[in-house]
């Protein structure tokens, strides 16, 4: 069982398949509510992962960065045994503008990371406390005119995630 996995970007279309195979593992385990915190320097490729996840997870239209509006909701169906549907909430959050610990929950959003729903948050370090909550750590590095993704599991959840991970490639 990883707690670390590691892979190589070396363009856009690689780091939105890596996105694609993480909402594959999501949905292989039901889409379940659990934080991913996304960290890399600016133009690192975070919204790039997280858009990528998003339609991984079958979200159609416009996926627009939070940047500005530090929150944008999605809704998400979910297949379950019986043949019905039922849609569960992702949150796409950007922590970026924000100065001090406290911004998070001044901003309301601790109800929103309140562990009912899956949600993605870039900045993450803006909030440190986010980090040590993380089920799903994944950092951004710059390497040649690409990245190398790192995934770290912070729960047993985040480490079935990468072991699906391991088992299939992006």
């Amino acid at each position: 069982m990883p707690a670390l996995l590691s892979r190589p970007c070396p363009h856009t279309a690689a780091t939105e398949a890596l996105g694609r195979a993480l909402a594959e593992a999501l949905r292989a385990r039901g889409v379940p509510a659990l934080l991913l915190t996304l960290r890399g320097d600016l133009g690192a490729g975070k919204t790039t992962l997280a858009r990528a996840v998003l339609r991984g997870l079958g979200v159609t239209g416009r996926i627009k960065s939070p940047s500005y509006a530090l929150v944008e909701r999605y809704r998400v169906a979910d297949r379950l045994q019986f043949n019905e549907n039922l849609e569960k909430q992702v949150y796409h959050i950007d922590l970026y503008r924000f100065s001090s610990e406290d911004d998070w929950d001044d901003a309301g959003l601790r109800d929103v990371l309140d562990g009912r729903s899956l949600c993605l948050v870039e900045w993450p370090e803006r909030a440190p406390a986010l980090l040590r909550r993380a089920d799903l750590d994944i950092e951004l590095v710059p390497s040649g005119e690409g990245r190398i993704v790192q995934l770290r599991s912070g729960s047993a959840e985040g480490t079935a995630l990468l072991d699906w991970l391991a088992t299939h490639p992006a």
